[in-house]
């Protein structure tokens, strides 16, 4: 194993990368020029495609990937097929512009591949849920991540629309109830932890005790207010879009961190 580290980065670069792909999907649609098609499809891809590599480098020996895509129970095996899905539709897509392909055929593609990179970012979060472990065994964990992936795909929807010089306001509403999302998700996970005598201490370790600056700059500031100021601002849009983008890639890194480190910690870690 290379370190827990390469897996928080496959989750900012999947949550990323997948938001990308979304944007991508609705770009698509609302028939935008081929170079913001082009721009998105390549950035996607190399997200996605540096995330795997993440998530490979740490698994290690060729046999225990193998493991991986020969056992369709587990979670992990629709993270990596839905990666490997989405990598695959969106190479295919790529191609399919690049050959001036009938919109027809490349909005079902990218459509494609925007469900896989979907599915691989809802089983990211409910990989990490554990029933064993009390402070892991909530699927309220798996909330920030689908409201971080849905940030990214509204603030770069919303960088579509300027280079486009369309309007930007679905974007931005999409962008507020994203962020509502990941509220809802951080508040549930926290409520759930402080309310449980086993896990009280972990929840007060995460709100004001050694996890609390991770929580509250990486994980509320960069993965909340920094995008929803973003897509308020009403000058600068394509610098604030890109600055929200880096904020959600800084939140998704530090909050699968955090789940690391407090699915780690000895006085929690079985149920009695």
């Amino acid at each position: 194993m290379v370190g827990d580290w390469t897996l928080s980065l496959f989750a900012a670069l999947l949550c990323l990368g997948s938001g990308l792909l979304a944007a991508l999907a609705a770009s698509e649609f609302s028939n935008f020029t081929e170079r913001t098609l082009k721009t998105l499809a390549s950035l996607g891809f190399v997200c996605l495609a540096l995330g795997g590599l993440a998530a490979v480098s740490n698994l290690g020996r060729p046999s225990m990937i193998l493991g991986v895509f020969a056992n369709p129970a587990s979670r992990l095996f629709w993270e990596m097929i839905g990666v490997a899905g989405a990598l695959l539709t969106s190479a295919a897509y790529l191609a399919a512009l690049f050959r001036e392909a009938d919109q027809t055929i490349t909005r079902v593609i990218i459509l494609l591949s925007a469900l896989f990179a979907f599915v691989a970012t809802a089983a990211l979060g409910a990989n990490m849920v554990m029933s064993w472990r009390p402070v892991l065994s909530s699927y309220t964990l798996m909330i920030p991540f689908i409201g971080l992936y849905w940030t990214a795909a509204s603030l770069s929807f919303l960088l579509a629309c300027e280079l486009e010089d369309a309007d930007g306001a679905k974007a931005r509403a999409s962008s507020f109830a994203a962020s509502a999302v990941s509220v809802i998700g951080f508040s549930a996970y926290i409520a759930g932890l402080l309310a449980n005598p086993d896990t009280s201490e972990a929840g007060q370790q995460l709100v004001t005790g050694v996890l609390s600056l991770q929580f509250w700059i990486g994980c509320v500031f960069c993965g909340i207010l920094l995008p929803l100021a973003a897509a308020l601002l009403r000058n600068a849009r394509k610098l604030s879009a890109s600055v929200g983008l880096i904020g959600v890639f800084i939140a998704s890194f530090l909050w699968q961190s955090i789940i690391f480190d407090i699915g780690r910690a000895a006085w929690h870690f079985f149920n009695p």
